[in-house]
């Protein structure tokens, strides 16, 4: 079981007082409803936080709905709000109220890996949600639908750059970081995020020459982050330009993007879950529910380990013969298990 860096940093814990009576008396701030779109519909989330950056990156729920679960990002520490300083230690989770309480929160980059953990706890059985870049491969009756999984510094970034570089294969790109997908019928959505939240290498590595193209107010500077030139918001379109797309897909492949050395020999059939760092796994309960999602999704699907331990041109081929051998009917590299992580990293974690 892997553990992301916000997982270490702010670990999610189920409060033993209900949060309703702990907020009690506490002026809230600003409150918005924001949809995430999931396979057959949508998930409605309440933000109630000082800033409207955190919402509306996602499509606005109308004001009546009644949300599926409610994230407070309180600005202030604890002790500001007339609470014992224990509470900022951790992100609280009720899960019978459907609420998440984190204070001193100031984060864009901990408000998605919240958003990421919620979404998954109050999904239906049927939703799987997955870290990765989500692509169609192909047109026609050859396109297929392909999730992109791995390690932080993993070579992703590098493989999508070098498959959008590829005229000879039309590739289009749903999801940049996270979506869900329905295990019943392997169909995967855009979330429906306005801006996506990027590394800047990233960005200049999908293109290059971003800065000198992109559009006015196609991004802005993230100036949640100590670093103001590590990340940034940013329209998928001048990212990926016409490649990006809103249309649904449906899954045939995930391809797990490790960086070992050339003699490293991909994990056996039997192994433990890749889990994303950022979801609520607070109790025995919630691990065995994830690994059946995996189990079930990798029951119907391939999954093909691709090293990135060459050249950025060798990575893309690798790939594309992973996914030309399984599209031939040919036995995929791996299939009806859950795979395990790499040596080097416990988990893969979002961004």
């Amino acid at each position: 079981m892997g553990v992301g860096y916000y997982d270490a940093l702010l670990p999610v814990q189920e409060s033993d007082a209900g949060l309703q009576e702990v907020l009690a008396g506490i002026r809230l701030p600003y409150r918005v409803l924001a949809s995430v779109c999931v396979p057959g519909g949508r998930i409605v989330l309440a933000f109630v936080s000082v800033s409207r950056m955190f919402a509306t990156n996602w499509a606005l729920a109308g004001a009546s709905q009644e949300p599926d679960a409610t994230l407070y990002a309180l600005a202030r520490p604890a002790r500001g709000y007339g609470l014992d300083r224990r509470w900022d230690g951790a992100r609280w989770w009720s899960r019978d109220q459907k609420m998440m309480v984190v204070f001193g929160f100031g984060s864009y980059r901990l408000a998605k890996v919240c958003v990421r953990g919620i979404c998954s706890a109050v999904s239906g059985d049927d939703i799987l949600f997955m870290h990765g870049c989500a692509l169609s491969i192909g047109a026609g009756a050859e396109r297929r639908g392909v999730v992109i999984t791995g390690n932080s510094g993993a070579g992703k970034t590098t493989l999508v750059a070098g498959l959008l570089r590829n005229r000879e294969c039309p590739v289009a790109v749903l999801n940049d970081d996270w979506g869900a997908i329905s295990l019943s019928r392997r169909d995967l959505v855009s979330t429906g995020e306005r801006m996506l939240h990027m590394k800047q290498s990233s960005v200049l590595a999908l293109c290059p020459g971003f800065f000198t193209s992109a559009p006015a107010g196609s991004y802005s500077i993230d100036l949640s982050e100590r670093d103001r030139s590590a990340r940034m918001l940013v329209s998928p379109e001048s990212v990926y330009g016409t490649a990006w797309s809103s249309s649904a897909t449906a899954v045939e492949h995930v391809a797990v993007v490790v960086r070992e050395s050339a003699d490293w020999v991909p994990p056996g059939r039997e192994g433990e879950a890749i889990f994303n760092g950022s979801l609520i796994l607070t109790t025995e309960h919630d691990k065995l529910r994830e690994e059946r999602r995996y189990r079930q999704l990798f029951d119907r699907i391939a999954v093909s380990w691709i090293n990135n331990c060459d050249t950025p041109e060798a990575l893309v081929s690798k790939f594309m013969s992973a996914i030309t051998r399984c599209g031939d009917g040919r036995s995929p590299p791996s299939r009806g298990r859950v795979p395990r992580p790499p040596p080097m990293g416990r988990a893969v974690t979002g961004r």
